[in-house]
């Protein structure tokens, strides 16, 4: 048959770039509109799936019960709390002492009981404390070291460790260990001071970069597994995704305080974790390290300093968590805005729920004696809002 002349026409009249971008897109809303369907199709059936998996296996939120106000014999500053056993509370705390001239037992702990049907709290007698070979290490303590204060109870193990600071700086420190037994404890001694740990970290290693891993050119660079491409020099902190010297153009930059500098001038460490790159560098002449993680997924770099006190892995290679926030593998990133209260705290340990979704993280303030509660549930994977606090207490 013979072709159409209309239509033959029209092809040919109209201009190449304009009948091409037109069909690109369209087809591209075409295609994403599709796209969007199905994501939302598929978050339907994945909520509906979720909400009969939480009617089988049950699910716990994370919400205020009650709460419930505690009265000391002197005014008090809190510190922390422990539970023992099922429904015993010991707190901690500091109390300003004017004119009396030594420290006794119920001037720093209480205990109370705990009523899980009205929520409330009962003061109990300092029984579980007073025991012969602690009472006098506690007022020696207190007699001859003027400083002293309360300032956390630690449970490693089988074991509960009261530590007081003694001196000005931070790890100035006594401390007390007892055993932990079905709800009771047993005075064991002074001298554990080394038994007081944080456990590490970072749970990951950093790497330090060598010359081995320089690209010389026009604008060099320190390669990171051939996956990434770093250096400070020409006045910037450079992040490339391209092994390319011949340009200095990268995917993420930021001032250096130095820009009279060479590749060997900067300490540069490195962490692979998954398809996250973490990054510690310390550009020429500055003081503090500067810490950013790199998604290949999103192929983007987010500065995040908090990384350099704490941070540890999520579960199922989810990503990273510390004080104030979390990096995903996906890509999302939430800082909390906590107005600095999140900062400079030490990880102290990690709680999984009895099914496995929740995890709660714990961090904590050396200095300020606060703690911060994380709540990550790998369904969600999200945080929920983090919680502040003096002390905190996990019932069997």
């Amino acid at each position: 048959m013979p072709e159409d002349p209309i239509a033959t026409s029209t092809l040919e009249d109209a201009p190449a770039a304009s009948y091409t971008g037109g069909l690109e897109g369209g087809a591209y809303e075409i295609i994403r509109s599709r796209l969007e369907s199905h994501a939302k199709d598929l978050r339907g059936r994945l909520a509906k799936l979720n909400d009969e998996r939480q009617e089988v296996f049950g699910a716990v939120d994370l919400k205020l019960i009650a709460t419930e106000r505690i009265s000391t014999g002197n005014n008090c500053e809190p510190r922390d709390m422990i539970a023992i056993g099922q429904n015993r509370f010991i707190f901690g705390y500091n109390v300003h002492i004017g004119l009396k001239s030594t420290t006794d037992l119920s001037d720093v702990f209480g205990i109370f009981e705990y009523h899980p049907d009205d929520h409330t709290l009962h003061a109990q007698p300092l029984d579980l404390l007073n025991q012969g070979s602690f009472t006098e290490d506690f007022a020696y303590l207190y007699k001859y070291y003027k400083l002293t204060r309360f300032v956390k109870f630690l449970v490693i193990g089988p074991h509960l460790y009261m530590a007081f600071r003694i001196g000005k700086a931070i790890d100035d420190i006594k401390v007390f260990k007892w055993l932990l037994n079905e709800g009771e404890l047993k005075y064991i001694g002074n001298r554990s001071d080394h038994e007081y740990l944080f456990p590490p970290q970072q749970e990951f290693e950093w790497t330090r970069a060598h010359r081995g891993m320089y690209r010389e050119g026009m604008h060099p660079h320190v390669s990171i597994d051939d996956r990434l491409f770093v250096e400070t020099v020409g006045g910037d902190l450079t992040i490339k995704i391209e092994d390319n010297t011949e340009s200095g153009e990268g995917i993420y930059e930021e001032d250096v305080t130095n820009s009279d500098q060479t590749l060997d001038d900067a300490e540069i460490f490195y962490a692979i974790v998954g398809s996250l790159i973490l990054l510690k560098i310390l550009p020429y002449q500055e003081k503090l390290y500067r810490h950013l993680v790199y998604n290949e997924k999103t192929k983007k770099v987010r500065r995040i300093d908090s990384i350099a006190n704490s941070c540890v892995l999520l579960p199922d290679d989810h990503g990273i968590i510390f004080s104030d926030g979390y990096h995903l593998q996906t890509g999302e990133t939430k800082i909390f805005d906590s107005g600095g209260e999140f900062a400079n705290m030490v990880f102290e340990r990690r709680l999984p729920s009895p099914n496995g979704e929740d995890h709660l993280y714990i961090f904590y303030n050396r200095d300020a004696g606060k703690y911060v509660l994380m709540s990550y549930n790998i369904i969600d994977q999200k945080v929920e809002t983090p919680i502040a606090c003096h002390g905190y207490s996990v019932f069997p």
